[in-house]
């Protein structure tokens, strides 16, 4: 992995409660041959990571919404899953499926784009070690738009009006994200 081509960002849910403060390290892969090796080990807890197909996020900010989202659940207890990458990926979801969730937005038996998350990594030790593991080559997070596929999100999360385009489809994003609680 290239220096400089994953993000450091640092998240906190709550602006007057810095406890809940938490960096997360986020790198894109392209043309990944062993995405069934990676998925095998999450589902066996050798890798500590949230990855998610990348086809399906349109941009970092709605990804990092739901990373920050994640961390106010595990702040205040309210986690659905076990682990903070598996909330992270639950939180990007519309649905309050968690099985759903985590097959429709987590790394898929044949998934050749990855969107990688490591929680407090702030020095990138932990996604170097990751980035080991994945058989692709990291971009910059420049190229998820390119990589994003409009059909495939739109049928994610059941957008059907045909007056969202891509330019504004991350505003609906958004709010099924962040709704799915009060409205399913």
């Amino acid at each position: 992995m290239s220096p400089g081509v994953s993000r450091c960002y640092e998240l906190q849910p709550d602006p007057y409660d810095y406890t809940q403060r938490r960096a997360i390290r986020i790198c894109l892969f392209v043309d990944v041959e062993n995405a069934s090796e990676l998925r095998g080990k999450l589902r066996t807890g050798e890798i500590d990571a949230a990855l998610v197909r990348a086809e399906l996020i349109i941009e970092p900010f709605l990804f990092l919404a739901a990373a920050n989202k994640a961390v106010y659940q595990y702040a205040h207890n309210r986690m659905s899953t076990r682990s903070l990458a598996a909330e992270l990926i639950y939180s990007l979801s519309p649905s309050r499926n968690i099985s759903d969730s985590l097959n429709t937005f987590g790394v898929a038996e044949n998934s050749r784009t990855i969107l990688a998350a490591v929680y407090d990594d702030e020095k990138g030790s932990k996604m170097k070690k990751l980035a080991k593991q994945i058989k692709g080559r990291a971009v910059p997070l420049d190229y998820l738009k390119e990589i994003s596929n409009f059909k495939l999100i739109r049928r994610a999360y059941k957008i059907y009006d045909p007056s969202i385009t891509l330019d504004n489809i991350d505003e609906e994003i958004l709010t099924r994200m962040i709704t799915k609680e009060c409205i399913s």
